[in-house]
């Protein structure tokens, strides 16, 4: 029991750490909105401590997604990072969702070019 308390810890530990990461925001910020200190939330990214149940939601709002996307594993298919990227792209305008649209075409199409070398 305890190897899978651990697994879950772990699980959202990653979980924030790597939307706290594509927020571009630091731990400072992120330990400031949920009101805890960077080394605790240093501790949860790593998987060795889990956040407090009443703390999810905190966590939510900061990090723009769902209580229930801090338990899912990461993953890399292309549909996990499309949704991944959707929940990022929402809160901002449609000039910046196009703007970043714009550049991530270019570099989707330049690393398909540089496969091919």
């Amino acid at each position: 029991m305890k190897e899978r308390s651990n697994s879950l810890t772990q699980t959202v530990g990653q979980a924030i750490c790597l939307r706290r990461k594509a927020l571009a925001m630091s731990q400072e910020e992120l330990a400031e909105k949920v009101g805890i200190g960077q080394q605790s939330l240093s501790r949860m990214e790593q998987g060795k401590i889990a956040p407090k149940f009443e703390r999810l939601q905190l966590f939510a709002d900061a990090l723009q997604c769902r209580v229930v996307d801090l338990f899912l594993a990461p993953e890399s298919s292309a549909d996990a990072c499309a949704e991944s990227l959707a929940s990022l792209l929402r809160p901002l305008s449609e000039e910046q969702r196009s703007f970043i649209h714009l550049q991530t075409t270019q570099l989707v199409r330049f690393l398909q070019e540089m496969k091919k070398h």
